[in-house]
């Protein structure tokens, strides 16, 4: 695997040097591409040479690490953060984890918790790069949903989104919580991402596509209503019903009688 690039941001020399020796970056895969004293300095700098983790102080002049952090996300949607405060106040987690930081350490920094954070996000930069493997192919096919724009463009992040979404379309588990867990990304964040782009909450796309894939059972085959609405998993009838009349406009019978193509069972 190609190294993980790591950029540092303290306004305080001592503390990034302190973080650069705590532990063995190269032996865990890292490297450390670049140092910053703010934030300011820090979004010029990685113009040039993106990297995969920031790890960055709360506490700075002009820019705080909160500021920077939600800049950066919306810049680099999938770069890793962890910020590192004095601060125990669980307002400033809370902050943190709205943006989309992952990682949260506090000082002084103890190595091994140093240790661990990295290797968490070793393997969820694995797993992403795995994954960004498997998605270049889907920008052509996915994205001509029914419930989307056909000529927009958009994230990354969505396109995997709208990937975990078509796979696990019949799963009745499948919720937002699930999917940010599949996309190694904050569900809050994740959320407000897949509503800028799309202008579309998750869970009403995932409703509008699953209304969508009934049709074509609807059309194509002779299931019951509740057999479709397992297939695209929705396990209450009665509540496919409501969906179906609110997406269509018409009831599961009335679609019938205008729209059948097949001889359906009642």
């Amino acid at each position: 695997m190609d190294q993980i690039k790591a950029f540092l941001v303290d306004d305080e020399y001592l503390e990034r040097t302190l973080i650069k020796y705590s532990v063995p970056w190269e032996e865990l895969g890292f490297g450390i591409v670049g140092e910053a004293g703010s934030g300011e300095e820090m979004l010029e700098a990685i113009k040039a040479n993106t990297p995969d983790v920031i790890f960055t102080d709360i506490c700075m002049p002009f820019m705080n690490g909160l500021q920077m952090s939600k800049k950066i996300r919306e810049l680099y949607a999938d770069m890793e953060i962890v910020i590192i405060t004095g601060h125990r106040d669980f307002s400033f987690a809370k902050d943190a984890i709205k943006i989309g930081v992952a990682e949260y350490l506090l000082k002084p920094i103890d190595k091994q918790e140093l240790l661990n954070v990295s290797l968490r996000i070793k393997s969820r930069i694995e797993k992403k790069r795995a994954l960004n493997g498997e998605y270049q192919s889907i920008q052509s096919g996915l994205i001509h949903s029914p419930s989307l724009p056909k000529d927009e463009k958009y994230s990354d992040l969505v396109m995997k989104t709208i990937k975990v979404i078509n796979d696990s379309l019949s799963d009745s588990e499948l919720s937002l919580k699930n999917i940010a867990e599949q996309v190694y990304i904050n569900p809050s964040y994740l959320c407000r991402v897949f509503k800028k782009e799309t202008n579309k909450n998750v869970t009403d796309y995932i409703t509008g596509l699953r209304i969508s894939k009934s049709l074509d059972y609807l059309n194509n085959t002779n299931l019951k209503a509740y057999e479709i609405a397992e297939k695209i998993g929705i396990n209450d009838s009665h509540y496919f019903s409501i969906c179906f009349k609110k997406y269509t406009g018409k009831s599961i019978q009335e679609y019938k009688r205008l729209n059948l193509k097949v001889p359906i069972i009642a």
